[in-house]
């Protein structure tokens, strides 16, 4: 199976890099965002961007869909970066790595 490619903003691949941020986080079913595709056991490449270079390479853990990102455990900062870049969505599909 092919990694699933994930372009992030610079300021959360550099999370992810250094370890602060441990999931991503989208809305259930945006542009193949769903479980079908996003499962335990599949490798995500994180990308700064859509470069070639400045990438990392991930293992799916475990997934989550919720309604409320704070009940899930997830950081102020977080929730309100998902919010700015997709608006308050109704169901969000969380991949811890």
């Amino acid at each position: 199976m092919k990694n699933l490619f994930i372009p992030l903003y610079k300021e959360y691949f550099l999370k992810f890099k250094s370890g602060e941020q441990d999931c991503e986080i989208r809305p259930f079913g945006h542009r193949g965002w769903h479980t079908d595709n996003v499962y335990p056991g599949r490798m995500m490449t994180l990308s700064n961007g859509y470069g070639t270079y400045n990438r990392i390479e991930k293992m799916i853990i475990k997934t989550a869909i919720t309604t409320n990102l704070k009940n899930a455990g997830v950081s102020d900062w977080h929730i309100e970066a998902v919010e700015v870049i997709y608006g308050k969505g109704a169901w969000w599909l969380i991949a811890y790595v």
